[in-house]
């Protein structure tokens, strides 16, 4: 019998919440897509009445945690996050935010070639009305070095030790922006000798908030974002793809959206041909009337035959 000792994370991704279920699905899926898979998530909800904590399970592996933090600021959840973390790189994202593929893989190729104790990245900003504005890391004069950074949430990751050493992102009596953590980082690094480096690849999204999406078609919606998000990375994880296409087409069909739950159902059938009840999901949806009597908004999830869920 061999003894397992858990690998610890390279990074931690703390992602603070509160009512956000149209778009945290999207967040958390975009960082389980990632080419670099050791890493973590922590979804800090600070008392969502939402079915944020929904979205998170509808899109969550076993790298995915969900710390109950009622009634903190963003802040402190922040903060919070951080002193949770066990990867020894933390980097802070916002729910509306959407990372590349290739995000954490080349931040850690960037901490490895330069040995760096803060990295950073560019990324476009998405406005309201779909414009797009390049935001790239500029250049900062302090502890006389000139160095290029960018402050904003996903751009930038750093130790946590060092961002425990300066107390992360405060608390309510004296709460700190992420560009304000940026800049007691950034001066810690550099009185401390370490190396400050960037790259000015484009590998976050930061999307303006939008409305949110009619609750009854969220699961749905949360089941797309995530197979929106692995459609994009290189080798797409196959169980993740099955699970997201499954809870996809159970959802459609309780939309009665049986054109989308067949397509959701056929694609779980190409992921995983041998497996029967991918097979027998998609023929009921073929059936509309017989199927509507098992996924109707009527039959609690946990009374759903086991070829429905």
């Amino acid at each position: 019998m061999f003894n397992t000792v858990p690998v610890r994370p390279r990074f931690s991704v703390v992602i603070p919440v509160r009512d956000r279920a149209d778009v945290i699905g999207r967040a958390v899926a975009g960082v389980l897509a990632q080419t670099f898979a050791n890493h973590e998530v922590l979804v800090v909800d600070r008392g969502s009445v939402d079915p944020t904590r929904e979205a998170v399970r509808a899109v969550a592996d076993h790298r995915v945690r969900v710390l109950e933090r009622p009634g903190a600021d963003v802040a402190s959840a922040c903060t919070q996050g951080v002193d949770a973390a066990r990867g020894r790189w933390v980097v802070v994202l916002d729910p509306d935010d959407e990372v590349a593929p290739g995000w954490l893989a080349r931040l850690g190729r960037l901490i490895d070639a330069t040995d760096a104790e803060l990295v950073s990245c560019g990324g476009d900003q998405v406005h309201a009305d779909g414009s797009m504005s390049r935001i790239l890391p500029e250049a900062v004069t302090a502890e006389g070095a000139t160095v290029r950074v960018c402050f904003r949430s996903g751009a930038f990751v750093a130790t946590r030790r060092s961002l425990v050493r300066i107390g992360a992102f405060g608390g309510p009596d004296e709460p700190r922006r992420p560009d304000e953590v940026g800049e007691l980082l950034l001066l810690t690094a550099l009185t401390s000798g370490h190396a400050v480096a960037h790259t000015p690849e484009p590998l976050v999204r930061w999307n303006e908030p939008d409305d949110a999406a009619d609750s009854t078609a969220l699961p749905l919606r949360w089941s797309l974002q995530g197979l929106d998000a692995l459609a994009r990375t290189p080798i797409p994880d196959g169980e993740l793809l099955t699970r997201y296409a499954i809870a996809g087409g159970v959802a459609a069909a309780r939309l009665d959206d049986w054109a989308e739950a067949r397509r959701l159902f056929r694609l779980a059938r190409r992921l995983q041909p041998n497996e029967l009840r991918h097979w027998a999901r998609w023929l009921l949806a073929c059936v509309p009337p017989v199927a509507a009597r098992v996924w109707g908004d009527d039959v609690p999830l946990a009374e759903t035959p086991a070829i429905a869920g």
